[in-house]
């Protein structure tokens, strides 16, 4: 009988010491300590963010959807607030998914917040959070099996949750519920691909669903999934007349996957393939467009150039994770050219080339495909889970030559490389920590000095609330005038005052205002104005700045 020893502590074949024990369990206590102090972390910030742009929209899209589903299960109900809203079918916004939205507003309705739109939206900022908390403990075990590491599932995570911009819209943003749910999905994809059972076939397909119906992006997964079936089944070596048994989870897969994704989106129920082409069709090519602040000029949305993308990726993401991704693609790339048209030849190699389409599939699609993009890279932050796979690749490749070296040069060089990591996370965690709420607005030394000449900084006008707040704390007048570069995200901002406050502010034009307030955006101009009265910085740049005019 052959025994191997997990530890130094187990010191005979089959016995375990209490010393073995204890270290089994420390691992999990670790894991667990981790997970709870970041949930911690969550809880106590979430109510430290502004509302985004976007946001009112979205509730106003889950209303048009609960007043759809309220006529087809519950005809005759009324309720006033829903029948002021257009129907579906007519509303502008009908090909956006409500997975995410529609149980906000439910929940809104159920704990009673009518009326009270801070704690509607600081509602929605928690399940926003703790939905990008979920989906972190699904990265630590995507991480921690392919590596057969908890510390590397552990670092993965560590790596996530300190990349500042998805830190902070992980509160707010919708691209981050997408990802969330883009996370799980793919640990269901490696489960479905590695089983290939009915029960894992069904649940890769609910987690497709919501994540297509989070937004039709997500459509890019089953194509993944069939390619990758596809490969397995040429590189079997059972008989062909095996082929239906294998192909029957797939079948199974594309099967449920069309059912769920019809559940769960209203807007199908009338048309479902018509529709989802809409769908498809619409958010693709956006009708709205935009002018967009890329390397100091200003260009249309929808005529970004191919780079676009990859330098927002670049100029917004620590340094030291861009170093393991390009380590991480080379050793990737470079096993497939060693295991020739079969790409890879163990379970292994074959989640690390799974890695690499889910990044580079939709990038190359949104270039070939000139789709609208905006907001920096915010509609493609999906992109940074299998992102961080590809780099883990890369630091575990790291790992594995400075395991394999014995000489006192590589032991120097395995310290050198832990002392920049723990340098670099402690330096990227330290800013965010400075910058705090304003983490959306990080930019590495590779975007250069006044970055907020060059690209958009606080686009979601989030800082609103700061300059309002600031207001209504030092001017005590019955009526107070303001003016804003733009005016929706001022308007949204607006609930968290004090409802005495709110009635003594009236947005009027600057001409009028007793105060103007900016965020820069389309402006990134410095304001030759009255009295600069309060100002939001990052790194020493504006995101914010209220003057006083009168």
């Amino acid at each position: 009988m052959t025994c191997i020893k997990d530890s130094p502590a187990e010191t005979s074949c089959g016995r375990v010491t209490a010393g073995n024990v204890f270290a089994k369990k420390k691992k999990y206590i670790c894991i667990i300590a981790f997970f709870l102090a970041y949930l911690v972390i969550g809880v106590s910030l979430y109510k430290d963010y502004g509302v985004s742009w976007d946001e009112p929209t979205h509730r106003q899209i889950a209303m048009v959807s609960a007043k759809y589903l309220a006529g087809v299960f519950m005809p005759g109900f009324r309720n006033a607030e829903l029948a002021a809203l257009p129907d579906l079918a007519d509303y502008s916004a009908r090909q956006y998914g409500v997975v995410f939205d529609l149980p906000m507003y439910v929940a809104e309705k159920l704990l009673g917040y009518e009326g009270n739109m801070p704690e509607a939206y600081y509602l929605r900022h928690l399940c926003n959070f703790l939905l990008f908390y979920i989906s972190v403990i699904f990265f630590f075990l995507i991480v921690k099996n392919r590596f057969k590491s908890r510390i590397a599932g552990l670092a993965a995570c560590l790596f996530l949750i300190l990349s500042p911009r998805i830190f902070a819209d992980s509160f707010y943003g919708k691209d981050v519920v997408f990802l969330s749910l883009l996370i799980i999905a793919i640990y269901f994809l490696i489960n479905f691909l590695q089983k290939k059972t009915i029960g894992s076939a069904v649940l890769f397909a609910l987690t497709t669903a919501l994540t297509i119906d989070q937004r039709i992006t997500g459509a890019f997964i089953p194509f993944i999934a069939l390619l990758m079936s596809a490969l397995d089944i040429l590189k079997s070596d059972k008989p062909f007349h095996k082929l239906p048994e294998k192909l029957f989870p797939v079948f199974i897969y594309i099967v449920f996957c069309l059912v769920f994704i019809f559940i769960f989106w209203p807007y199908l129920w009338s048309d479902p393939l018509g529709n989802l082409i809409n769908s498809f069709t619409v958010m693709n090519r956006f009708p709205i467009t935009y002018d967009v602040l890329y390397l100091g000029s200003f260009i249309k949305s929808t005529e970004v150039p191919w780079h676009y993308i990859p330098v927002w990726i670049m100029i917004t993401t620590p340094l030291i994770y861009i170093l393991f991704f390009l380590i991480g693609f080379v050793g990737i790339v470079q096993a497939i050219i060693r295991n020739g048209p079969g790409l890879y030849s163990n379970d292994e190699e074959k989640q690390d080339v799974l890695f690499l389409l889910l990044f580079f599939a939709p990038l190359v699609a949104v270039i070939v495909f000139n789709s609208a993009l905006y907001d920096g890279w915010r509609h493609m932050y999906f992109l940074y889970a299998p992102f961080l796979l590809v780099a883990m690749t890369g630091l575990n490749k790291l790992i594995e030559i400075m395991k394999r070296g014995i000489s006192l040069r590589d032991k120097v060089a395995a310290v050198f490389l832990i002392a920049v990591i723990a340098g670099s996370v402690l330096s990227t965690a330290y800013q965010m920590m400075k910058h705090h709420p304003w983490q959306n607005v990080y930019f590495n030394m590779l975007a250069g000095k006044n970055a907020g000449e060059k690209f958009e900084l606080d686009y979601w006008g989030l800082s609103f609330r700061k300059g309002l707040e600031y207001i209504a704390a030092n001017d005590k007048r019955p009526l107070i005038k303001l003016s804003a570069n733009v005016s929706a995200p001022l308007i949204n901002n607006a609930i968290f005052l004090d409802r005495r406050d709110i009635k003594r502010l009236r947005l009027t034009g600057v001409d009028q205002a007793d105060y103007f307030l900016t965020n820069y955006r389309w402006h990134p101009q410095e304001y030759f104005l009255h009295q600069e009265v309060f100002t939001v910085r990052v790194d020493n740049q504006k995101i914010l700045s209220v003057f006083k005019l009168r």
